[in-house]
């Protein structure tokens, strides 16, 4: 009962808010933590100890939450820990809500997705891409952020309504001819934002408060201005780890990376944060009927095929077949910091749900390797810490004497890797830090000519 009034109460107070960025939407203080199997808490536990993790994870098998839990630190700034109801940015995993907007505009015959944009964009400037194009990567759209990062003002932050401007204005050629081939467009998804605040009135954002955020409680899931996540005492930014300092530091600080502050406006493609509890509603939800009709989930669980090229995308998701548990479907995400990555296991009814804000691409998709296996009944196995990750992180503290015992100590322990080291040593030189790609280059003599 009391926990039923809660929701009803927080339901209640979030009828007055509007996810757009402005203010931040009350996080449930119920983390709703469940570490039913050990062994996978073990697993994660010791990927944290180690830096190889930090974040949340849920794992579902047979429709049975066997884990759901956060690792770490969620913010470094609050020194607040990771917990399951945890937002965090989670990047292209964002476009699976769009087309679900679009799906839902479309089951409430407001659209179709053969339209063509024209229908609903005034002076779109290309009269072949329909919705279905923009949904599944087939457009042939260039990529906005290509001629943004190139001549925007980088004080002002770039909105759909700039990117939209773009293509009316400067009408830059297709890649391919709608339908033909498929190529990953971020600027595809712009596009459907701006449909569904057409036709619906209402800004993608709002509209998925109202259509499927409140109904479901999910009470994480929000759009936020890239200024606002700083000030989050319940919210985990993304940290990248900074070459020159070797600290985790802001990723919009770092040379060459303040886009992730002036590209960051954009709606449809990415912005969404969400948590683990949340996305785990959302895959429950995605299991019924109380939103979408099994005609819509047919369609955007459905790989469509370009006429000239090969292609695994749905609508928002990728989709293939695995031998012993059926029909998966899939998305990753990365931005700022952010590493992302759901899995369904639509006929096993099994889930994957992987969330780190702590950059760091050597280990996510050998973690992802490592549970799927686990599900199929494999045992798990902490991989080995990277030569290059740790290199990155102890370089500081380096120095000819002591690099040769300090790589002694930790080469047992350590995946060697020569051309990691040599592409290390290539980005210190880059960033005009020549005696730690010195190191880098003396270490794999080293190793070369110790084995």
């Amino acid at each position: 009962m009391t926990r039923n009034l809660l929701s009803l109460m927080l339901l209640l107070g979030l009828l007055g808010i509007l996810s757009c960025g402005t203010k931040p939407r009350p996080v449930s203080q119920n983390s709703d933590e469940i570490t039913t199997d050990k062994t996978l808490d073990r697993f994660f536990q010791e990927l944290e100890e180690k830096e190889m993790f930090n974040g949340a994870v849920a794992v579902k098998k047979n429709g049975e939450i066997l884990l759901k839990k956060g690792y770490g630190k969620a913010n470094f700034q609050f020194d607040k820990d990771f917990k399951a109801n945890t937002p965090m940015e989670v990047a292209s995993v964002s476009k699976q809500f769009t087309a679900a907007a679009i799906v839902l505009l479309e089951q409430q015959g407001k659209l179709n997705i053969e339209d063509k944009v024209q229908d609903y964009l005034d002076d779109f400037p290309y009269s072949e891409i329909t919705i279905k194009h923009l949904l599944t990567h087939t457009s042939g759209l260039v990529n906005y952020a290509t001629h943004f990062r190139k001549n925007w003002d980088t004080t002002k932050v770039a909105y759909n309504k700039d990117i939209i401007s773009y293509f009316k204005s400067e009408k830059p050629d297709l890649e391919s001819a709608p339908g033909e081939k498929y190529s990953y467009s971020n600027s595809g998804y712009v596009v459907l934002a701006e449909i569904v605040a057409r036709l619906s009135g209402e800004t993608l954002d709002e509209f998925l408060e109202k259509n499927i955020f409140r109904p479901t409680e999910m009470e994480s899931s929000a759009f936020y201005e890239r200024d606002t996540i700083w000030r989050m005492k319940n919210y985990a930014p993304a940290y990248m780890l900074n070459p020159k300092t070797c600290e985790y530091t802001k990723p919009e600080n770092l040379p060459g990376k303040n886009y992730y502050t002036f590209l960051s406006g954009r709606l449809g493609p990415g912005r969404l944060s969400s948590s683990i509890n949340d996305l785990v509603k959302w895959d429950s939800i995605l299991n019924t009927n109380a939103i979408f009709s099994e005609k819509s989930k047919d369609k955007i669980f459905q790989v469509y095929k370009p006429e000239k090229d090969s292609s695994d995308y749905g609508f928002g998701w990728h989709i293939y077949n695995d031998n012993s548990l059926g029909k998966v479907v899939y998305h990753t995400g990365s931005w700022a910091g952010n590493l992302t990555s759901i899995k369904r296991y639509i006929d096993d009814k099994s889930l994957i749900v992987v969330l780190n804000n702590r950059y760091n691409t050597a280990y996510l998709k050998e973690i992802r390797k490592q549970v799927e296996g686990y599900l199929k009944g494999q045992t798990l196995e902490v991989p080995k810490q990277k030569i290059e990750h740790l290199l990155q992180k102890e370089i500081c503290n380096l120095n000819k004497e002591n690099l040769y015992s300090w790589y002694e100590s930790i080469a047992d322990e350590a995946e060697i890797s020569l051309e990691a080291l040599a592409d290390l040593e290539k980005e210190y030189r880059e960033i005009d830090e020549p005696q730690k790609a010195s190191l880098a280059k003396n270490l794999s003599f080293f190793i070369t000519n110790s084995n």
